[in-house]
């Protein structure tokens, strides 16, 4: 069984980030092959530089790609001094290679930014891989049932580690699927809160939240192409059954996709080309995964195996998804090229994950889980080898579903 990872973002430590106490995280990683990294040759005084170079150390072991040592193959060294702003003179050093990084932080919150985007920094240039420390999660949270059964949702972001909590929506009507813009400033999400399901858009500086356009019927599931954020995959009943349709943001103009008159498409996600689409269909019975080519409309079936295939997200390392085969929700990859036979699952059997959603990197997955009555978010390392134990976390009675990590 592949191995999993787990660290961020579940409930207890997007408390603690909210009232501003560090977060309990596991770090540890083994079996995949690290670079070794040194943070030895680093000074830091004052409550500001402390806090950034916690950052950063969490940063750097949260990737994946380093392990601490003395003397390591990445050597990061300097001073960091103050204690509201930080005063950053560091330097990056690894085999014939370096880089200088004099910064100058005017607050704590803005040296926790300047220490993410430095492990970024860093990942790329000694690994060639993006990083993940300035990415972000939206989610939803659950915090009740109304009177009349509909569950009380609102729209959250923060950043990848659980800092910088911030609710966008205060309806508290159901959502469904958010999704990032690309440039990571609009999220695209389905909501109830008109009494039916339409597609939204939240814009994270300013708070605010416009509808797409009107349909009649359900609308859901837009997603902006990575190659064009104008042309948007989404699911439209206007003509009947939920289809799979193509919109221009600007003219609104509508490509229809798919034809299934008595099926139902749903939960449509990109290739990192853009040219093509992975969406849900049960037009064979069973909701499976199907690729569609943009330009061609032609469909190919995906997925063939088990009750369910649902909520796929593509990235470059294959779909991840939530499968059921003979088992409650599970996190699985699945190359879209082989198909059925490169399928491997990243969590265990007999505990349900679901809403998988791809990191930036390609390699780590955030996933809601849930225990009992309980949701949180959990992050699952997709390159680990061999089964870990994992630590979960809990609290309170907030359910915490549906993520999507920018990309």
């Amino acid at each position: 069984m592949a191995g999993m990872r787990v660290f961020v973002c579940t409930l207890a430590m997007m408390v603690a980030a909210w009232l501003g106490a560090a977060p309990v995280i596991d770090v540890d990683v083994t079996g995949v092959a690290k670079q070794s990294l040194s943070l030895s040759g680093v000074t830091a005084s004052g409550a500001g530089a402390e806090t950034f170079l916690k950052t950063l150390q969490n940063d750097l072991l949260r990737c994946g790609w380093y392990r601490l040592a003395a003397n390591g193959q990445v050597k990061v060294t300097g001073q960091l001094t103050g204690a509201a702003g930080v005063n950053e003179q560091l330097t990056v050093a690894w085999p014939g290679k370096r880089f200088a990084w004099p910064r100058q932080a005017m607050s704590a919150a803005e040296g926790r930014k300047h220490a993410h985007e430095l492990a970024d920094t860093i990942v790329n240039a000694t690994t060639g891989e993006k990083g993940i420390a300035q990415s972000r999660f939206a989610m939803v949270a659950k915090t009740g049932t109304s009177r009349t059964g509909q569950a009380i949702e609102d729209l959250y972001v923060c950043d990848y580690d659980g800092y910088n909590i911030t609710r966008l929506t205060r309806d508290g009507a159901p959502i469904i699927g958010p999704r990032w813009a690309p440039g990571g400033k609009q999220i695209y999400f389905t909501s109830y809160r008109l009494g039916f399901p339409a597609v939204f858009v939240a814009d994270v500086e300013t708070k605010s939240v416009t509808r797409l356009a009107e349909f009649r019927g359900l609308s859901t599931g837009a997603v902006p192409s990575p190659a064009d954020p104008n042309k948007l995959a989404i699911i439209l009943a206007h003509q009947g059954n939920p289809e799979l349709y193509i919109m221009d943001a600007r003219t609104r103009h509508l490509t229809r996709l798919t034809e299934t008159k008595l099926a139902a498409e749903a939960s449509p996600c990109w290739s990192p080309d853009g040219r093509k689409i992975c969406y849900v269909s049960d037009v064979a019975g069973s909701p499976q995964l199907y690729i569609v080519d943009v330009a061609t409309k032609q469909s190919r079936r995906l997925t063939f195996k088990g009750g369910e295939s649902v909520q796929p997200d593509w990235g470059k390392r294959g779909i991840v998804f939530a499968t059921k085969r003979g088992a409650p929700y599970r996190v699985a990859v699945i190359d879209p090229e082989k198909g059925e036979r490169s399928l491997r699952y990243l969590t265990p059997q007999n505990e349900i994950y679901e809403s998988p959603s791809w990191a930036p990197d390609g390699r780590h997955v955030v996933a809601a889980r849930t225990q009992g009555r309980q949701r949180t978010l959990w992050v699952l390392d997709a390159e680990e080898k061999g089964e870990k134990p994992y630590q979960p976390f809990s609290g309170g009675s907030t359910q915490w579903l549906n993520p999507a990590w920018s990309k």
